[in-house]
């Protein structure tokens, strides 16, 4: 079975959740996608956010582990690491390694991109009726646990 790492972002802004509906599944999903060979995780969520939000965003999050040398480097750690058997009604099926990251707005223009049909703001309320995945509900709900009421602007 074919393995990928994948990358999204948890963008959180006064208490709500940025969703995006995903054309090809049909569901409510957060930003993100596949890291390309040259990038990091981080680096790839960065940059999925960006193309499909418009917003430049800022991983938040513990650094207090971060350490580099000649031999090694930390990376920017997700708030999840997710595993998910994602079936294709073209081609096998395959695994994603999700690193999830928890992210505020610095700056941008919200707006969709042709790999979404919707895009909005959403608090807990709406994320615990929302037609998306049982994990992308988990994950984000426990997200806006932690960070929503807190102040996240720069």
């Amino acid at each position: 079975m074919k393995k990928c790492i994948v990358a999204s972002c948890l963008v959180i802004n006064d208490g709500k959740l940025l969703m995006l509906e995903h054309r090809k599944i049909g569901k409510w999903l957060p930003p993100g996608g596949h890291v390309e060979p040259e990038e990091f995780p981080d680096e790839a969520a960065l940059r999925e956010t960006r193309e499909e939000t418009g917003l430049d965003v800022e991983i938040i999050g513990d650094d207090s582990i971060m350490h580099t040398d000649q031999m090694a480097h930390t990376l920017r750690e997700p708030f999840a690491i997710v595993y998910e058997d994602v079936p294709y009604k073209i081609g096998p099926m395959h695994t994603h390694f999700d690193m999830v990251y928890v992210v505020k707005v610095r700056g941008g223009r919200l707006g969709g991109n042709s790999e979404s049909t919707g895009i909005r703001w959403m608090d807990s309320k709406e994320i615990e009726k929302l037609d998306t995945l049982p994990n992308v509900k988990a994950v984000a709900l426990a997200a806006l646990r932690r960070y929503g009421k807190s102040k996240l602007g720069s």
